[in-house]
């Protein structure tokens, strides 16, 4: 617990000025109406860039772990691979998801008054947590596949690349499988109510159909894909590196 409460100390800053000025522009949204219009698109526009910025942060932070190899002494460690992990993530993934948390309930304030129930709230809550360490756990596994490339830019180029397109995959997949053909969307901030959000990894899409939590429907669906992305993490941490790890040992010990 001593190694996670150092790395988190490392981001609470950024996270904290981050919920900060999330809750002033909401608070100064809802509280001076003679201004309404004008903060409601800077409230927007904060959610838009904060929202990005968190996304950008995080991914930043665990290239510059798995692919520059930053942070030398958890690297050179003999903490087990899903040490190292949680030692990384958890704290990114509790800051990543506060802001997130924010962003999304102060938005509920747009939904429509019969809409805003307890289970309503339930998905909204689930889908954000599970996308917020759904994104981590696909940069933690591209960060893996690049780390093995020459060069800064072909790392940098493959990673942002990796994570681009595994999220427009996870799209198509979510598209398809949900028949979202003829469904209207919208991704970003609103000034008003543009339907319920789904994620594709932390990307959230708004959409037109109603919120119904079934398997088939695009709202769990959503929740699933973004789920699969952290079991395969969990398995390649858990099992698939020490296991290259005993074989490499193996080798040498042959030698």
């Amino acid at each position: 617990m001593h190694d996670i409460s150092t790395e988190a100390r490392k981001h609470a800053i950024f996270f904290l000025a981050c919920v900060s000025f999330l809750l002033c522009a909401f608070l100064l949204k809802e509280r001076l109406d003679s201004y309404e219009t004008i903060l409601s698109v800077v409230w927007v526009f904060s959610v838009v860039l904060i929202s990005a910025g968190t996304a950008f942060y995080v991914g930043a932070q665990i290239f510059t772990f798995l692919v520059l190899k930053g942070d030398p002494l958890l690297q050179l460690s003999t903490h087990s691979p899903l040490r190292k992990f949680l030692v990384k993530t958890l704290p990114l993934a509790l800051g990543f998801a506060t802001v997130g948390l924010v962003s999304v309930l102060a938005s509920t304030t747009t939904w429509p008054k019969e809409d805003v129930t307890a289970r309503a709230f339930a998905y909204l809550l689930a889908a954000k947590l599970v996308s917020s360490v759904a994104w981590i756990s696909m940069a933690w596994i591209i960060g893996l596949a690049t780390a093995r490339l020459g060069g800064l830019y072909p790392r940098l180029f493959a990673y942002m690349g990796g994570l681009a397109t595994m999220t427009g995959l996870q799209i198509a997949a979510l598209w398809n499988l949900a028949s979202l053909g003829a469904a209207q969307w919208a991704v970003g901030g609103s000034t008003g109510f543009a339907g319920y959000p789904t994620y594709c990894g932390v990307l959230g899409i708004s959409l037109d159909v109603p919120l119904t939590l079934n398997a088939t429907g695009p709202y769990l669906l959503g929740i699933g894909l973004n789920a699969v992305w952290i079991i395969v993490c969990l398995l390649v941490v858990v099992i698939l590196i020490p296991y290259c790890h005993r074989r490499m040992g193996s080798r040498l010990r042959r030698r």
